[in-house]
């Protein structure tokens, strides 16, 4: 390592220039210096101030090199500044930083108050920072949580610890207090021991005159033993309570036997002037580990050494959203995702990490072996591996608790969940956001639409041929268009993009059977886990943005991602889905019938075409069987042979079976004839003649068939056939 003294010309005041420094100390020529370690530039030097520099100032780090205080010169890895701006950049950031310092100007009241440094720390506690902080009330005080830890041993340096503060009041007592404490080994040879013990939170109160306790200045971490620590809690206006508390602690440990040593949290909370960086606080957590041997554990004289640990933000949904960005102070939504298998897994486990994952999980499958292939939970080693054949819907709410968000697992088949009012409450309730089905499930779908206890809208994600094409559905208000009128659009999207189309339905690669097992196999489509990422990522963040912006007010969408040809990206394409039109058969048919716009607008023009006589066509779309619905998606124009008059539509055959033929096997059938047309230029409903072409068509099919009128004001609606 090199060292070399870089003198800075500091740019003081003539006033301060006279008295030869500014009032924090900072004086004209400043030296600085820097220590070049032997990968220079690849590793960037440190720097230390004279050793005399006031170290009341912030941005200072906790440690000292050689006896000298080192700068924070660079809120980031010097060693990206360097790489990015050379050693320039590093010497102009010390030259700004001494300015600054000269001016008391290194804290700044809009970005807040910097917290003393304590990254460099070995120690750390995690703690839930707003539960701690709602703690210091105005009349000050202390309390005693639960603190577990782990003490890592080392022959060649000093123990550390890491312990986590649980966000929850203890009565401690000298008959209560050995149930909190005690440490032991955890693997047999001594090296990692696993303790349980108390954290001491103190805060200052207010003052005679009824203020508030402030500290309002800076003071880097010194502390080494229990003298320091109080000194500090003087110093933030906490000591009486600090000593209040461990004299209380002493008297519970009196009797307590056990000679071995163990750790006690300690932390102190400092009221500063304006909120602290990084949260909308104005109290600093400031933690320490105490080594405790008995059977003095706070001997006078500095003999009980007290080490500052660093401060670690416990898991939780305000962490969760804040490092994703999310600004956003509203309450987690109620969603409930339907599938916990690969692709739900991911979704759910996405969007906990966001702080918005679901509060209901339905499936009502195991996990078997072949799931670690893409399922977002990995199996645990060795023996415990066993407990992965648990079920998938309570396996992921374990991993969501650890997200710090509970999820009601219910590991039931969802349709037979629709028979029941009370259960199907529990999955979708009116203030629910939406009920996300990642099934893929025919029956699922249909159960869903066919529902009238699921007030909440349904999205539904899918993937297609090996995972080259997927798809999120979302409803719109009132549930219309529903899930399966998205399906069917769906469909007619792709007959609107054949060589989309053609990767769907033409790919072999899709659902299969897949062998787990001797003589065992599972229905699922074989891809990598990357592409499948690939589109749960787009996926989650479509769920994130419509979390936080809000579901289509003016109807459903579409979206369809198409693998690029390399494999390595997903491209997007929306669709905006007008609601249907729902038309309700006359004459008591338990059939109703949803016509999409697209069929709608072409039934309009063409009547519009042919104003005084009766014009007609084909109808395209699909039957649901469960919620006894037609979904009339488009229609075909009537073949050239068609007669018109105005009391009579004859469809014509010319062409037509050939074109129907085309059109269903360019979507595998997903698609098909579902009846005829025609159009009335007055209002009014099927003559005798309309009756019984209908009674003579349905004969022939194995369906029901359905018949649409279009008026000049109206579409009216009539079914024949099967039920």
């Amino acid at each position: 390592m090199t060292a070399v003294n870089v003198t800075f010309d500091v740019n003081l005041p003539n006033e301060w220039r006279g008295s030869g420094e500014s009032p924090t100390g900072v004086r004209p020529r400043e030296s600085v210096r820097f220590y070049f370690p032997v990968e220079f530039p690849l590793r960037p030097p440190t720097l230390s101030l004279r050793a005399d520099f006031n170290r009341r100032l912030p941005h200072m780090m906790p440690r000292l090199m050689g006896g000298c205080p080192v700068p924070c010169i660079y809120d980031g890895d010097l060693a990206e500044l360097l790489h990015k701006e050379g050693l320039a950049g590093i010497l102009n950031q010390t030259a700004i930083w001494l300015e600054h310092a000269a001016l008391d100007a290194l804290i700044d009241p809009q970005q807040g108050w910097e917290p003393v440094r304590r990254d460099s720390f070995n120690d750390s506690i995690v703690a839930d920072t707003g539960y701690v902080q709602r703690l210091a009330n105005r009349n000050g005080g202390h309390r005693f949580l639960p603190f577990t830890y782990l003490r890592i041993c080392s022959l060649d340096r000093p123990d550390y610890v890491h312990g986590e503060v649980s966000s929850e009041t203890v009565g401690c007592s000298r008959t209560t207090v050995s149930r909190f404490i005690g440490e032991k080994e955890i693997n047999g040879d001594g090296r990692i021991r696993y303790g349980k013990s108390l954290a001491l939170v103190v805060w200052p109160g207010k003052r005679p005159s009824g203020e508030l306790i402030i500290c309002d200045t800076y003071l880097p971490e010194t502390v080494d033993n229990i003298v320091g620590l109080r000194e500090r809690a003087e110093f933030y206006g906490c000591a009486n309570e600090l000593n209040t508390a461990l004299i209380w602690l002493g008297r519970c440990l009196s009797g307590y036997q056990k000679a071995e040593p163990f750790i006690v949290a300690a932390i102190l909370l400092a009221r500063r002037p304006f909120k602290v960086i990084g949260g909308e606080n104005t109290v600093e957590l400031c933690s320490y580990v105490i080594d405790i041997r008995m059977p003095d554990p706070f001997a006078e004289g500095g003999e009980v050494p007290v080490r500052p640990a660093a401060h670690l933000h416990a898991i939780s949904r305000t962490l969760l959203m804040r490092m994703t960005g999310d600004t956003t102070t509203t309450d987690r939504p109620w969603w409930t995702l339907i599938g916990a298998g690969s692709l739900g897994s991911k979704l759910a486990l996405h969007l906990a990490r966001a702080g918005r994952g679901p509060t209901v999980v339905v499936d009502k499958s195991v996990m078997r072996p072949h799931n670690a292939a893409r399922h977002a939970l990995v199996p645990e080693t060795g023996d415990m591996q066993i407990l992965w054949m648990d079920a998938k819907a309570q396996l992921l709410s374990k991993s969501l608790r650890g997200l710090d968000q509970d999820a009601a697992p219910i590991a039931r088949d969802f349709v037979s969940i629709l028979t029941s009012p009370d259960d199907a409450q529990r999955v979708s309730l009116k203030r629910s956001w939406a009920v996300v089905n990642t099934t893929a499930s025919l029956g699922v779908r249909e159960a869903l639409a066919g529902s009238e206890r699921m007030p909440a809208r349904v999205i539904e994600t899918s993937l297609f041929a090996g995972g080259s094409v997927g798809m999120i559905t979302v409803e719109g208000p009132k549930r219309n268009p529903d899930t399966v009128d998205l399906m069917a659009e769906f469909y007619a999207l792709l007959r609107e993009e054949p060589q989309r189309a053609s990767v769907v339905f033409m790919n072999g690669d899709s659902v299969a059977r897949q062998a787990t097992g001797q003589g065992c196999g599972s229905l699922t489509m074989a891809m990598s886990d990357g592409r499948l990422s690939l589109f749960a990522a787009g996926m989650a963040e479509y769920l994130l943005a419509e979390q936080r912006g809000g579901l289509p007010d003016d109807g459903g969408e579409i979206l369809i991602g198409q693998l690029s040809e390399d494999g390595l990206g997903v491209t997007w394409r929306r669709h905006r889905i007008a609601p249907t039109i729902v038309v309700k058969t006359i004459s008591g048919e338990p059939w109703r019938v949803h016509v999409h716009e697209r069929a709608a607008a072409k039934m309009r023009e063409e009547a519009a075409r042919w104003t005084d006589v009766e014009s007609g066509g084909v109808l395209i779309g699909k039957l649901s069987d469960v919620a006894r619905i037609a979904h009339v998606v488009d229609v075909l124009e009537a073949p050239e042979d068609s007669l018109r008059s105005g009391g009579e539509f004859v469809l014509g055959t010319k062409g037509l079976k050939p074109r129907l033929e085309e059109y269903m096997k360019s979507l595998d059938y997903s698609l098909y004839c579902l009846g005829t047309w025609h159009s009335h230029p007055k209002p009014s409903g099927p003559s005798v003649t309309d009756r019984a072409t209908a009674r003579a068509v349905s004969v022939a099919r194995s369906i029901p068939s359905i018949f649409l009128i279009q008026t000049p004001t109206d579409i009216r609606a009539f079914a024949t056939g099967k039920d």
